[in-house]
Parts: structure tokens; C-alpha cells; sequence
């Protein structure tokens, strides 16, 4: 599907056109049987009954089949990792010092790479694509639309977030000057903390003083504290996220849990503290000897007590297309609806990734990003018949057309 993905935004701009007959499902509200979806100049114009089809130039008929919201993964390695490539082979982790806030995934991904045909595949049409685990601060991240007309028209947000890694990630680094305890990665997260409030106090003058990759990387850290974007923490256990919300405390920072496979055992710190949970990948009811306390319904458990959760992939680990796969094991091994399941790989996933007013349900105004299915997103049996970025389609046959 390559030349797909080169968007015709010009009949986009132009153009009203209409969906009509579909099972809508907005997310931001309860879906709409024989209903109709409006898009025009990439935007949602409207949604709900069919009444307003009529005025537009081009009426798609979606009978029989599922309209969603566009799939949002935040918490990948899309094209930073290339496919059928190992991860050593890959510009997922420079870890030549265990703290590198200097670096930004964008100068290692190949925007090219088929991963990003893997998630229309599966109507995955955002995603964060982070830098690798292998040290304690990993550099700044990107969130992105998995096709578009060109690399700077699918660029949602940069940088999303600074991504950091506890527990094991964190402390397995190659070279003897990587930490071998928390206390460690704790002692080196406060240390480049520190050196950023410190950059953040110094005069211009000052501040380029400061040698040029160092000056970098606090750059980068001084967004994390004046609050612009989150630092995105890699880790699993209550030992390791009591010791984040000290230091949370400490420098009075946002931060998301990523993977968090027993965070739900601190759920209602959590959602008092505001700490969303990029969860999984999972494997529905199966355990990990190293996190004993992982459940089904971690996911469902953590957003029932009022924690922001999304599900995630870490493409490669489990493919970008299979993302729809991961609610459809919450739902099967969870005990969830899938009214809970749908917003955590939409709406609430938009959300931590600070776009939710742009993207992640439909609702008039926002982007024109959407999957048609044959069947509900979450059932296994449902195939993705066309996806939709920017009011364009960039997957799938063409559609049946009334006028």
C-alpha cells in the first residue's frame, strides 16, 4: 500500500463528502445506528443522522459496516526499529552514556519503513514513537500520523515527551558507568533535574556558555520542568513508581507510566497524583514470572479507579497492526465492554498524548482520522476495509459510491 499513502489533499480541501448508512462509533458519545459521518477540508463536519448527506459532492454508502475513530498506539518503535530487523541492528537506543536527553527519535526513523503500512492495516492512524530502554534518559520522542502527504504534515507534536527507563531497562546498559540498582537510575534522573533547573535559572548569556551537547539535552529536560511535555518512564513495579512520585514531587513534573504491568496495585495513587499508564502489551490472562501481580483486568482496574490508561503495541514486540488485538484481549480476558475498552485506544490514548482536542474521537471540528470496518473494532472476526488521515484515504479498496 505505499503509493497509498500519498494523500490527495487537494480533493480533500475541496470536497464535502459524506458516509452514510454506517454504525458510528464517536467514542465522545453513544454510536449512532444507519448513521452518517461529514468530512471536509480534512475536518469533521459532522456526525450523526443521515439528514445532511444530501448536500455533499461525494456520498460514500458504508451500509452494513463500522465507522471509528483512528486507532492511537503511544508507546511504539515504528520505523526507528525497522521491520524484519533486530533490535540491535536498529537506531532505537543510543547507549553510549546512560543519560542522552540530547537525542530525538526523529533523526532515527525511516518514515518509509513498511511499519507504517502495518498499522493502516490494522486503522492505527497515531502514534508516539519513542527512543529505546537502554538507558536511564533516552532523548525526546515524536508523535506522528501514520501516513500523510509528506514527513512534516504528519507530525503531530515534537517532542511528545522525554522518554526515560527504570527496573530493568535502565539498568542493563552497556559500559561500566550505567547504573546497577534504582537507586542508581533514581541518583541520575535528580542529578539531570537538577542541572536543568539550574540552566533554567542562568541568563542567556550564561546558557551558551554551556558546552553544546549538554546545552542540548537540559534544553530538552527544561520543557519536562516548565511543564511543555511529560518525561515518559519505562517501568513495571510499585518499587519503581513510588520512587517516580518522590521525584515527581520533588521537581513538581508530569510523567506517564509506560508498560506498568503491576501498576495497578497503586491505582488510586495514580489517579490522585494525575499519572496516566501507556499498559502492555499484554498476553490476556498469561503472567510473567518477573511481575507476578500482572491481572487481565489491570488496564480496566487502573480506569475504574480513575487513572487516564491507552493500550499500547512496542511495535516490534507486538506488530502496530495488531493494536485492536490488545483491546480485544482486555475484552476477552478483562471482563470489560467494550464502551470501557474503545477509549483507551482512542480518545484517552490522544489524551497522554496531549492531542485529544485534535484527534481521537468524532466529534465536528476535529481531524477527518478514522477506520471503516466490517464489524466492531474490537471483534477479532472484523476487517479494516478503508482508513481515513486528513480526510484522505490512505488504505483500503475504493468504497461503494451513491453519487
Amino acid at each position: 500500500m505505499r503509493d497509498s499513502r500519498r494523500c490527495k489533499r487537494k480533493d480533500a480541501e475541496e470536497k464535502t463528502v459524506a458516509f452514510t448508512g454506517a454504525r458510528i462509533l464517536p467514542v465522545s458519545g453513544p454510536a449512532v445506528d444507519e448513521g452518517g459521518l461529514i468530512i471536509r477540508g480534512g475536518r469533521i463536519e459532522a456526525v450523526g443522522g443521515n439528514a445532511a448527506v444530501k448536500r455533499a459532492d461525494v456520498i460514500y454508502d458504508c451500509q452494513g459496516l463500522t465507522i471509528a475513530p483512528g486507532l492511537i498506539d503511544c508507546h511504539c518503535h515504528v520505523g526507528i526499529v525497522p521491520e524484519k530487523v533486530d533490535w540491535e541492528y536498529s537506531d532505537v537506543n543510543e547507549d553510549t552514556d546512560p543519560a542522552t536527553p540530547e537525542v530525538q527519535a526523529r533523526d532515527g526513523i525511516d518514515f518509509d519503513d513498511p511499519g507504517f503500512d502495518a498499522a493502516l492495516e490494522g486503522g492505527v492512524t497515531a502514534m508516539v514513537i519513542h527512543p529505546g530502554s537502554s538507558n536511564v534518559l533516552g532523548g525526546v520522542d515524536i508523535a506522528v500520523k501514520a501516513a500523510g502527504g509528506d514527513v512534516e504534515s504528519r507530525v503531530i507534536r515534537e517532542p511528545a515527551g522525554m522518554k526515560a527507563a527504570w527496573t530493568a531497562g535502565g539498568r542493563h546498559g552497556k559500559g561500566g558507568n550505567y547504573p546497577k540498582t534504582r537507586m542508581g537510575v533514581a541518583a541520575i534522573l535528580r542529578q539531570w533535574l537538577l542541572k536543568a533547573r539550574d540552566y533554567l535559572q542562568k541568563d542567556e548569556q550564561k546558557r551558551c556558555e554551556v558546552p553544546a551537547a549538554e546545552r542540548m539535552g537540559l534544553s530538552n529536560l527544561s520543557r519536562v520542568l516548565s511543564g511543555d511535555i511529560p518525561i515518559r518512564i519505562h517501568s513495571m513495579t510499585p518499587v519503581d513508581f513510588r520512587a517516580m512520585l518522590r521525584i515527581k514531587r520533588e521537581f513538581d513534573i508530569d510523567m506517564t507510566i509506560e508498560h506498568g504491568d503491576e501498576a495497578h496495585l497503586l491505582s488510586d495513587e495514580l489517579a490522585g497524583e494525575n499519572i496516566p499508564v501507556v499498559y502492555g502489551p499484554f498476553v490476556g490472562d498469561r503472567r510473567f514470572s518477573r511481575w507476578p501481580h500482572t491481572r487481565p483486568d489491570a488496564a480496566l482496574k487502573m480506569s475504574r479507579a480513575g487513572v487516564t490508561v491507552s493500550l499500547q503495541t512496542d511495535h516490534p514486540v507486538i506488530p502496530i497492526r495488531d493494536l485492536r488485538m490488545q483491546g480485544s484481549l482486555l475484552w476477552r480476558f478483562g471482563g470489560g465492554s467494550p464502551e470501557e475498552i474503545m477509549p483507551m485506544l482512542t480518545i484517552d490514548a490522544a489524551r497522554i498524548m496531549g492531542l485529544h482536542e485534535r484527534i481521537g474521537s468524532l466529534q465536528e471540528g476535529k481531524d477527518a482520522d478514522f477506520g471503516i470496518y466490517t464489524g466492531h473494532p474490537l471483534q477479532i472476526k472484523s476487517a479494516v476495509e478503508a482508513v481515513f488521515i486528513d480526510g484522505s484515504q490512505v488504505y483500503g479498496d475504493q468504497l461503494p459510491r451513491v453519487s
